[in-house]
């Protein structure tokens, strides 16, 4: 796994370090990172996170809205990284919206955990389909190679045959 730096991060997003920093604090919740030695490292998913949010800055979204749009577009959120982050959130201020956008995002992420299941199952049903019909497949190729063998084996005795007619022929002629 590649490991970013925060003026990597901004290089790639296309975006001045502070901008960068800025972003990733105040949507701390979607950025994936991690720290290693005391050091702050991004891993490559947060690409994404930022390139979608540099989108709806240049669009003149809100903070607000852009938390919205990120629990819709179901960014991954680190499981270990995600209770300080809503600490750090709630002790941003603004408590009654911060919860709203927590608990939508809540909300949104165990939607997308379900769906994310329900797509699994599906995946392993057509899987065994797939294997259903490979097996069958199969099957049926070593029928017809036993087939093909026992043409094979009868053609043989009629090959010999119309050998030996040709060449009695030759003798009578």
């Amino acid at each position: 796994m590649e490991l970013l730096s925060l003026n990597g991060l901004s290089h790639i997003v296309g975006v001045p370090k502070n901008t960068a920093a800025t972003w990733v604090e105040e949507f701390n919740m979607y950025v994936p990172k991690t720290q290693q030695q005391d050091v702050m490292y991004y891993l490559p998913e947060a690409i994404d996170v930022l390139k979608f949010i540099k989108k709806c800055k240049y669009k003149n979204y809100k903070k607000p809205d852009i938390l919205k749009r990120l629990a819709n577009r179901s960014f991954p959120i680190r499981v270990e990284s995600t209770i300080e982050d809503v600490q750090m959130t709630f002790e941003q201020g603004n408590y009654r919206e911060n919860i709203l956008t927590v608990m939508q995002t809540i909300g949104m992420t165990v939607s997308n955990v379900a769906n994310q299941e329900k797509s699994i199952q599906s995946l392993q049903e057509e899987q065994k389909k797939r294997m259903k019909i490979a097996e069958q497949q199969s099957k049926e190729i070593n029928d017809l190679r036993e087939q093909i063998e026992s043409l094979k084996q009868a053609i043989t005795p009629a090959n010999e045959y119309e050998m030996k007619k040709e060449s009695f022929a030759r003798m009578f002629e």
